[in-house]
């Protein structure tokens, strides 16, 4: 799984744009492997020398919100707004944050933006499901469920939301539900943090 921005070519650069592609390319290779703090110094180091670098900034934080730094990551997300408020990546990501701090409705708007720049985003189709699921939408969180499964039919996590969206509606209709509908159940929450994470890592080309 991964979705992929235009690759550089870091021969066509100069100077420190050279070392800042180098480091966020060890940043991606190291938070592949599941070490997100030697991502983030990587991260860092490519950001000090280029601090605008925008792809850098989006991935930093992606992973700040894995690891519950949403306010953090937000403050990234704010430089990144200011010029690139369209990007695709960059409202992606806004998404997550945005599920991870309980902001249901604005991570729907921030998800459906993402998908009117590009409707093959499997992982944002997978986040909006979860926030739909996440107000008790379930009829929704199964229609994005299902185009989530047009683009790869065998995605677990496309398959979790919407196996749960259908169960709830059964729980509903029969009436023995008790207490009130509950939420996308948390363990995928835990996935879908790591599902855009590993969405929004890619190599940038040497």
């Amino acid at each position: 799984m991964g979705l992929f921005f235009t690759p550089a070519y870091a021969g066509q650069m100069e100077g420190p744009l050279v070392d800042a592609v180098s480091y966020y390319n060890q940043a991606v290779d190291a938070a592949s492997q599941g070490s997100d703090q030697m991502a983030m110094d990587f991260l860092d180091k490519a950001l000090s020398l280029q601090p605008d670098f925008y792809l850098a900034q989006i991935t930093k934080a992606g992973l700040l919100s894995k690891n519950g730094n949403n306010s953090e990551a937000m403050q990234l997300l704010e430089d990144v707004n200011k010029t690139h408020p369209d990007n695709k990546y960059y409202l992606a990501t806004m998404t997550s944050v945005f599920i991870n701090t309980g902001q249901f409705e604005k991570a729907i708007t921030s998800a459906d933006a993402a998908l009117l720049k590009d409707p093959t985003l499997i992982e944002v189709w997978i986040l909006k499901g979860t926030a739909h699921g996440a107000l008790g939408e379930f009829e929704e969180e199964i229609i994005a469920s299902e185009q989530a499964l047009k683009i790869d039919p065998e995605n677990i996590n496309a398959i979790s939301n919407l196996n749960y969206a259908r169960e709830m509606i059964t729980v509903k209709q029969n009436k023995t539900h008790q207490g009130g509908v509950e939420t996308t159940p948390i363990s995928v929450f835990f996935v879908l943090t790591g599902v855009l994470v590993s969405f929004l890592l890619f190599r940038l080309r040497d």
